[in-house]
């Protein structure tokens, strides 16, 4: 008998955790890059989560603060932009495969795009290696900094590669096509939603945002001003999640009835702290950003920063993000999301460390789909009345065995990629062609699959039932719940 996938913790590795604590161990993952130069910040003082927290209700007629308001649609500084979509559509308007525009599957320099990376640590270098070339690396550790430069350079062969501490100068950078963020997560939306604004295309890992509303203040943005953002949600593009997904949507499971996620979590640790001198070269003044104001301790920074709740959502978040993105997507819900949530978790009282751990939620779906959420292994379960589908990276299977061998009618859906493309390559064709429509995670699907993981992390934080209005992205009558959609921020860093 074929034993239940989710009957035992499936063993992790280094590669199918994105990097998990392979990148804490190598103290290399990614962080912000800004500088604090002639910026004065106002401290708040806002409690951590688990206990009240000064959030601040989203509004639709609010006008963008100094530092995020709208730029003009047309700006002199895109020249080069201009220049790769004047190119795309002498080439082709078509979806063209990077690896059939230049000779051994290269392309000539005058076509590649240039990117900077935002967030040098490991994600970060490691995202970024998949880009045609990177021009400038930015990121507040002056060490990670100068070591992503070194390697940076030492795969391109030169030392062409720049610095730079703050962000800010990227986006006027006239030889910057694109942004590649990978900050930690209260710094995702910030960052990018400027970059649009200046014309650079982004992309921006996983989760895309800290709160339910910056995330759809984000999507708004991009979506008037026709930006490029590709989110870092790359099981979009494994053949395996796409394969399950098209099973799922093409009902060969029969009716659907139940998804079980699971997600490995950890709480970080609970050890009491004391405050600790800031080490030379961070500034972390400027890490904090739009985070309320708070000492310094190593354990807040660098890869611990997902298990603080004032900048991350912890693994429900960091993990949530990728397989309940496959839920959304295997359900068609990439536009919507679920409509009844109940959850309970646990979480440290002392410590730095405050984000749920242990976690069981239920999300209720409209047509009766339910999606279970738990603590424990790595990959969804779809069932229907006629089988089921378990998919985690590196693995696929089902019973009855024949639904893999299912094959697709040309009336069906069909959501595999163009031969050869990759998660970063569909991102860099979007930008040589100049065609939003190319990116296969773009913000709008980020926000959805975010906010099912902020919606897990509220209902834990709340201990009871809520109703959620996917259309309205409000909670039905429950101004309480509603008041952790977003969260006020520190100056400058307001957009609200």
């Amino acid at each position: 008998m074929f034993q239940d996938p989710f009957s035992h913790q499936h063993p992790l590795n280094a590669e199918a955790c994105d990097g998990f604590d392979a990148e804490r161990l190598a103290d290399q993952t990614g962080e912000l890059n800004l500088s604090s130069a002639e910026v004065t910040l106002r401290q708040v003082s806002i409690p951590r989560g688990g206990k009240s927290r000064d959030h601040l209700a989203p509004t639709s007629t609010k006008q963008f603060p100094q530092g995020f308001g709208p730029l003009p649609a047309e700006s002199p500084r895109l020249t080069r932009r201009r220049w790769l979509g004047q190119w795309a559509f002498a080439a082709s308007i078509s979806v063209v495969p990077a690896s059939v525009l230049g000779r051994g599957g290269t392309l000539p320099p005058s076509e590649r795009v240039q990117t900077a990376l935002v967030g040098a640590g490991a994600r970060g270098q490691q995202i970024a290696a998949g880009g045609d070339r990177v021009v400038a690396v930015c990121d507040l550790d002056a060490k990670r900094r100068a070591r992503a430069k070194a390697s940076i350079d030492a795969q391109a062969g030169n030392q062409a590669c720049r610095q730079c501490a703050d962000f800010r100068e990227l986006l006027a950078a006239e030889d910057v096509d694109g942004l590649i963020v990978a900050t930690p997560d209260h710094w995702h939306v910030p960052i990018a939603l400027l970059a649009v604004k200046a014309g650079k295309a982004v992309y921006v890992e996983k989760p895309l945002s800290l709160t339910i509303a910056e995330g759809r203040l984000l999507a708004d943005v991009v979506r008037r001003y026709g930006g490029i953002v590709q989110v870092g949600s790359q099981q979009r593009s494994d053949p395996l999640f796409i394969r399950a997904c098209e099973l799922v949507r093409n009902g060969r499971l029969g009716k659907l009835k139940r998804i079980l996620v699971e997600i490995p979590t950890r709480g970080g640790s609970n050890e009491l702290w004391t405050p600790q001198p800031v080490p030379p070269g961070f500034d972390y003044e400027m890490w904090l950003g739009p985070a309320p104001w708070a000492p310094y301790h190593p354990r807040r920074c660098h890869y611990d920063f997902r298990f603080v709740s004032d900048y991350s959502g912890g693994d429900v978040t960091n993990w949530g993000a990728h397989h309940l993105d496959i839920a959304q997507w295997a359900l068609g819900a990439d536009s919507s999301g679920p409509e009844e949530i109940v959850g309970r978790g646990k979480r440290h009282t002392t410590g730095l460390h405050d984000v749920f751990y242990d976690v069981h939620v239920e999300f209720h779906y409209a047509g009766g789909v339910i999606v279970q959420l738990r603590s424990g292994g790595n990959g969804l379960r779809f069932e229907g009345t006629e089988g089921w589908i378990y998919v985690t990276r590196g693995q696929l299977q089902a019973e009855p065995k024949s639904l893999l061998n299912s094959p697709l009618r040309p009336d069906e859906l069909h959501l595999a990629l163009p031969e050869g493309a990759t998660h970063m390559g569909l991102w860099l064709d979007a930008i040589r062609q100049q065609q939003p429509r190319l990116i296969n995670a773009p913000v709008e699907v980020g926000h959805r699959s975010a906010t099912v993981c902020h919606l897990a992390n509220i209902a834990m934080e709340l201990a009871r039932p809520l109703r959620w209005d996917p259309s309205a992205e409000r909670f039905v009558g429950d101004e309480e719940a509603n008041r952790h959609l977003a969260r006020a921020s520190r100056e400058p860093w307001v957009f609200w």
